[in-house]
């Protein structure tokens, strides 16, 4: 798993309580290995729209979930949400 893949969560994520967003995949950002954890840091992604998670602050949100709570999926879409 590297930067750019996308993942599917095994369990549905809601980022903000109180909404209806449900996010099922997300975009790699990072892989960080702490010992005998790892962390899988992503941009939640709405294949439907092609679009990345914004917060309330209309500011790309980054999540991070333990390795065995996402499956590697394959590379980014092809048509590429802007991750600027």
């Amino acid at each position: 798993m590297k930067a750019d893949d996308l993942v599917r969560f095994k369990q549905p994520f809601i980022p903000r309580m109180g909404t209806l967003q449900v996010y099922y995949f997300g975009i790699v950002v990072g892989v960080v290995s702490e010992g005998p954890t790892t962390q899988v840091l992503v941009y939640l992604y709405d294949p439907e729209s092609s679009t990345l998670y914004t917060d309330e602050s209309d500011l790309q949100a980054l999540y991070s979930f333990q390795l065995d709570e996402v499956e590697y999926v394959g590379d980014r879409p092809l048509s590429k949400p802007d991750m600027a």
